[in-house]
């Protein structure tokens, strides 16, 4: 990547536009999510398999999505096998669980049969959606609830309808003050996706809808209307637009994706630089973003891609290759990591989400000036720091800068192989290191913990 100093010194002006944030975000504080339901194709790898890669790598909440029709196929008659599961599973590993129920799935009416006819305010719909929440309190008494979400990206299907949005409302009103009787001090949510929230016609009706849920819900993948991706330089911008809609509400992106695809102009590195820039950009707005959830674990096989093409009525190649390829692994055999998903190890280890032992300067863009990068040990480091560019420096330029891209430590002049840093006087947090040695630079990002 030619002259990366230069994407540095903006990614780091970026960060600059929050003036509320100087901190990175931490495990306690801040979700990570990762929808880990996407099994590869050998059968042995199944969803314990996967839940435990998940855990491993950082995942400290699991998003839990079901669809009202599933729950309920007919009406009055309720299918909890997959309730009774996960009333077993997700407290076994002390996991905080999102639970997703969509009467609206994006385009897709999900409601049961007989339902369909009537207008989401009426009586008879809200009535029948607080039936379901109250079988799933008996059905689910030992899981811990971070949210409950009712619809999933219901700008989609709702459009530009004043009316059906205002009849959503009433039903999200009356069901989310039932199931706070239910589970007192539950969190609501409705999903829209980003463009959704920030973008007219349907912002207006966002902002009235979001003023009755505790949490902003939304899903984020960056994409061009024909579904070819945006760069990932858009991704500080977005952060700052959808912080500075709502900067009172914690904001949760229940999911988070980009895909690989060279149909949609990506590839595994474009995916790779994606997971940086949005471990970087939450960074900056950590004290709003509670939850980053990303999607998928593994991309999808023909069956699954078939499926979505029939339930979302588009044969659009560029599109399915969008959904097949938002894996972070791949999908044959036992599945392998795309760089994506061993970016996403590290970014999460950085931050103290796990303790994987690997190898982690693969989030670090190194220069085409220079093929030896920094590197940075103890990382994490607590009151020194070795730094070996593995050259010779001839009165180089060291600088240190923080998370929100403010100087903090400046060494002129240094003439050798190796520099010790006294880091005793920084803070806890996420650092990123430059050095200039004659017309080479170099970078790096390592973490201060206390």
């Amino acid at each position: 990547m030619k002259h990366y100093l230069l994407l540095f010194v903006a990614s780091l002006s970026a960060l600059l536009l929050s003036t509320s944030v100087n901190a990175q975000i931490t495990p306690a504080n801040n979700k990570l999510g990762l929808a880990v339901y996407t099994p590869p194709q050998n059968p042995a790898f199944d969803f314990d398999s996967c839940f435990h890669l998940g855990q491993v790598s950082g995942m400290n909440e699991y998003q839990f999505s079901l669809d009202w029709s599933t729950l309920e196929p007919t009406a009055g008659t309720f299918d909890f096998a997959y309730i009774d599961v996960a009333n077993y599973y997700f407290p076994l590993y002390n996991m905080p669980v999102n639970l997703v129920l969509a009467p609206i799935s994006t385009n897709v009416n999900e409601l049961p049969a007989d339902l369909t006819s009537y207008a989401f305010n009426d009586t008879v719909m809200i009535n029948r959606f607080n039936a379901l929440l109250d079988s799933i309190k008996i059905h689910a008494p030992a899981i811990t609830f971070s949210s409950l979400v009712i619809g999933n990206e219901i700008d989609v299907y709702l459009g530009n309808s004043a009316s059906a949005w205002a009849n959503y409302t009433t039903f999200l009103v009356a069901t989310s003050a039932h199931a706070q009787t239910l589970w007192p001090g539950i969190k609501i949510a409705c999903k829209i996706t980003f463009n959704g929230l920030v973008n007219n016609p349907t912002a207006p009706y966002a902002q009235q809808i979001n003023t009755y849920c505790d949490y902003i819900g939304t899903t984020y993948y960056p994409l061009n209307p024909d579904f070819t991706v945006k760069p990932v330089s858009v991704i500080p911008t977005d952060f700052d637009t959808i912080v500075s809609a709502y900067p009172n509400k914690p904001i949760c992106f229940y999911e988070c994706g980009y895909p690989s695809s060279t149909a949609c102009n990506s590839s595994d590195s474009l995916q790779k630089e994606f997971i940086t820039q949005i471990f970087t950009s939450w960074d900056a707005y950590s004290a709003n973003i509670r939850l980053v959830d990303f999607l998928w674990l593994h991309d999808l096989d023909t069956a699954t891609i078939n499926f979505f093409a029939l339930y979302y009525g588009s044969s659009d190649t560029v599109f399915l290759e969008y959904l097949r390829t938002l894996g972070l692994r791949t999908w044959g055999g036992n599945g392998t990591d795309k760089p994506a998903f061993t970016e996403l190890q590290c970014q999460a280890r950085q931050r103290g989400y796990n303790t994987l032992n690997m190898n982690c300067t693969t989030g670090i863009p190194e220069s085409t000036e220079s093929s030896t990068p920094l590197v940075l040990a103890p990382n994490p480091a607590q009151n020194d720091l070795s730094i070996q560019p593995s050259v010779i420096l001839n009165d180089a330029d060291v600088k240190i800068f923080n998370s929100s891209g403010q100087l903090v430590m400046n060494i002129t002049a240094i003439n050798q192989s190796e520099i010790h840093i006294n880091t005793s006087e920084l803070n806890s947090g996420v650092y990123f290191l430059v050095v200039k040695n004659g017309k080479d630079y170099f970078n790096n990002r390592f973490v201060i913990t206390r």
